[in-house]
């Protein structure tokens, strides 16, 4: 089976696949756009692979990281679901194929001169258990084991109709009444389809990442807000006008996904982030989306606070393939280096 990168006339057919194969919102081809927003720092691989009547068998979006002294390789670090997506209906051996010939490839043409690839498989929905991948450690993979911590994973809430009596009613008297008791005291949320409060988001988010440590920049969200912007939508949560809290959603045919959550710490007063939340997860559910996807979560209080949604923790199987020792101790000594799972948000800096 013959690797190709794939080029600006595929995307079209691309971004087909993803939506047709069940693959992830940042699977899109577009995220070239945002990948290569400063070429410096950062350059979109989309590997590909067809059939001779040029149909797509898989894809494998990959982010070159140019920063180090030997770059570094990663399967698309800003969601939770990356990795290669094979067709579905493809046998298993025949898969086992597609993936083999894109493990081939990056060796052929990347393990001479970088240092690593860090590969995170594409979620199962449906997938509960911790086994690491046979063919990727028979390529020289390890796999990053959590399973003592089950962290960093994501929690998928699986929606159905009605959201009231299927959704909301199972979220737990705690949390309805603490939904309800932001309503009572003024908060209401507005779903933001003009992008009126982009900036107000954008602000709140690079405040938010500071907290943490991270280093985030407006123009990164600019460039989201233009590229999809008939793929995301913004749900504002206002309190006497002033904008507190927001979330920040993406959506592919099935699935939506809540991509940031920035809040003020006047929000604190309102549970942060709770009710926007809420309101996002309602209209996915009330417009036939079938699962909402909650993000990275990396500390066990947060995993607390989305199973309290009802959402269900879905694995992150991250593995790492160090293409050479030295040139992973050179990058340690000479600049920061993406690790597999622990900076990824502060990637586009």
């Amino acid at each position: 089976m013959d690797v190709r990168i794939a080029s600006e006339k595929d995307k079209e057919k691309w971004n087909q696949f993803v939506d047709q194969e069940d693959g992830s919102f940042f699977q899109y081809f577009d995220w070239k756009y945002i990948y290569e927003f400063n070429t410096v720092k950062h350059r979109f691989i989309p590997l590909i692979i067809e059939d001779n009547s040029s149909e797509i068998l898989g894809i494998f979006p990959i982010e070159e990281n140019l920063q180090s002294l030997y770059r570094s390789l990663t399967s698309l670090p800003l969601g939770a679901s990356a990795g290669f997506l094979i067709k579905k209906d493809l046998h298993v051996p025949e898969k086992k194929m597609v993936i083999q010939s894109f493990l081939d490839y990056i060796d052929a043409h990347y393990s001479g001169s970088h240092s690593l690839l860090c590969l995170r498989e594409h979620l199962s929905l449906s997938e509960q258990s911790l086994h690491p991948s046979q063919i990727l450690t028979e390529n020289g993979f390890t796999w990053l084991d959590n399973s003592s911590t089950k962290l960093p994973c994501t929690y998928v809430l699986h929606l159905e109709k009605p959201f009231k009596e299927k959704i909301f009613n199972s979220m737990g008297r705690t949390m309805r009444n603490r939904i309800r008791h932001t309503k009572k005291i003024g908060a209401e949320v507005i779903l933001d389809d003009t992008f009126a409060y982009s900036d107000d988001i954008c602000a709140m988010q690079i405040e938010s990442a500071k907290k943490i440590g991270h280093i985030e920049r407006k123009e990164i969200y600019e460039q989201i807000f233009k590229i999809f912007q008939k793929k995301l939508k913004i749900f504002v949560c206002l309190v006497d006008s002033e904008p507190i809290s927001a979330i920040l959603n993406y959506y592919t045919p099935t699935t939506a996904y809540g991509a940031i959550g920035p809040y003020t710490p006047k929000a604190k007063d309102y549970l942060n982030n709770i009710l926007p939340l809420c309101a996002s997860i309602r209209y996915a559910c009330d417009e036939g989306y079938q699962n909402y996807e909650m993000g990275i979560t990396q500390t066990a209080s947060l995993a607390a606070y989305k199973e309290k949604f009802g959402a269900k923790r879905i694995p992150m199987m991250i593995y790492q393939k160090e293409f050479s020792h030295l040139k992973m101790i050179a990058n340690k000594t000479t600049g920061p280096i993406l690790q597999g799972g622990k900076k990824m948000v502060n990637l586009l800096r």
